[in-house]
């Protein structure tokens, strides 16, 4: 198993309607947009994109001038987030697969984004997928890895409880995530959480 590969009853609308549920509605998703250097005529890549509410939410953001790119393992999940993109009038590149086996070729994109996606897979994918990213990266170009993290005190973190512990995993919570980034030479420029649970991590690939 490479990830959770969400079915028909927690994959597609359903997903989103949980998700809103959970506070990861449309807000969450333009606060992540927000906190990305993005520039306008940029190739941006999801990964673990699930109905790619954070690369519309991006290109909303761009006035739709911008080159998105989401992967994911779920069939149901990319049928869907075409059909949110065609709705919403935002062209979308979806491709099947697992982000530690990327589908493109050396220093494709300027920034590679992943939202509470690498707690849905196995330390091995992590790692992969981080030495990948470094891969399809322009130089200088960015990683966001926004995932769940050690709770900071807050009352949405007693709400979310037993969401959150069942989401969380080693690298998130003990904060592996800048020194396995920095094996594939990309260096930690920036850090806060969006969630009292949820930590946004910005990294740029060096020279």
């Amino acid at each position: 198993m490479k990830g959770n590969n969400f079915g028909w009853f927690f994959g597609g609308r359903h997903y989103d309607f949980f998700a809103t549920a959970l506070g990861f509605g449309h807000s969450y998703y333009e606060q992540v947009a927000r906190a990305l250097p993005l520039e306008k005529g940029m190739s941006v890549l999801d990964l673990g994109c699930g109905t790619e509410s954070v690369g519309i939410a991006i290109s909303e953001s761009l006035e739709r001038d911008v080159s998105i790119h989401g992967l994911d393992l779920s069939g149901i999940q990319l049928g869907y987030a075409a059909d949110k993109g065609e709705r919403s009038g935002i062209p979308l590149n979806l491709y099947r697969g697992s982000m530690d086996m990327l589908p493109f070729t050396d220093k494709t994109f300027d920034i590679v984004v992943t939202s509470v996606a690498f707690c849905e897979t196995t330390s091995e994918v992590r790692s992969g997928a981080i030495m990948e990213v470094s891969r399809v990266l322009k130089d200088n170009g960015f990683f966001a890895i926004v995932d769940c993290a050690k709770p900071i005190l807050g009352l949405d973190t007693v709400m979310m409880l037993p969401f959150f512990m069942f989401k969380e995993t080693a690298d998130s919570w003990n904060n592996h995530y800048p020194d396995l980034c920095r094996e594939s030479n990309l260096i930690l420029e920036n850090e806060a959480y969006v969630k009292s649970y949820v930590k946004y991590q910005l990294f740029r690939k060096a020279d």
